[in-house]
């Protein structure tokens, strides 16, 4: 249960731009004597956090369970500590759903989420957790959950990437704390470093070298727009009817 609260907590960090010492405090609603059935509920939301966000964060646990039950990859929403935490709570399981664990989320009253958890989830998170390949590039996204103090040698930071949504444990040297510190909070950021991968070509961790402020809105480079591309090419027209009338033109 502990390790399940520890989870929960780690999702609510990747949700949220800041964490809190405590995080969102649960409760039991149900607990039958003689079982290990329960029901837990929020007790107080967080400061940095909203009643939304722990939707988000109980499905994303509910649901990550489920895509580890299936696949040896870091559950979508999941860091690579979530992982190891989801991990944790699957391999004192049995291998069949009667000796494993039944998880669900619920919202008033109805089942939105559920999943059938068994030893082979801690198999599948074992398996996504071991780095295999270090490569250098650069991943862009939004930075939130920043975490820095006695407990981190460096800054410790979660980049939420662009493409495909991973969810991206990213560790700053002290030189880049004046950059950090500019790129907290905004809507993009390119980081660029060493990237550990695990087998299935997911980034498990980063190592910054170097921090980028994006706009927030994408936008075409001086060299595009001297190229041809820029938001009227057309006129309004759209493209078959601009393409006849150049050609009609010539």
């Amino acid at each position: 249960m502990q390790t399940m609260l520890s989870l929960l907590r780690e999702l609510e960090i990747a949700e949220t731009a800041r964490p809190n010492g405590e995080g969102t405090r649960w409760t039991f609603n149900d607990l039958r004597l003689g079982s290990v059935a329960c029901v837990l509920e929020p007790l107080r939301i967080a400061e940095h956090s909203t009643y939304d966000v722990v939707e988000r964060v109980v499905r994303t646990a509910v649901t990550g369970l489920c895509e580890a039950e299936s696949e040896a990859r870091i559950p979508t929403g999941w860091t690579f500590r979530a992982a190891s935490l989801g991990r944790r709570i699957a391999r004192s399981l049995g291998a069949s759903p009667d000796v494993g664990m039944f998880v669900a989320a619920r919202g008033d009253g109805e089942v939105l989420r559920s999943a059938e958890v068994t030893q082979r989830a801690a198999l599948h998170l074992d398996a996504a957790t071991k780095a295999r390949f270090r490569t250098f590039g650069s991943r862009r996204g939004r930075l939130s959950g920043l975490e820095e103090g006695r407990r981190q040698q460096h800054p410790r930071a979660l980049l939420r990437t662009e493409v495909d949504g991973e969810v991206i444990p990213v560790y700053f040297s002290d030189d880049l704390d004046p950059q950090l510190r500019r790129a907290w909070r905004r809507d993009r950021v390119e980081v660029t470093g060493e990237i550990t991968e695990n087998a299935q070509g997911q980034s498990v961790r980063m190592r910054a070298t170097d921090i980028e402020l994006l706009p927030t809105e994408p936008q075409l480079s001086d060299d595009e727009l001297r190229a041809g591309f820029w938001p009227d090419m057309t006129g309004g027209q759209d493209a078959v009817d601009y393409v006849e009338a150049l050609r009609g033109e010539n």
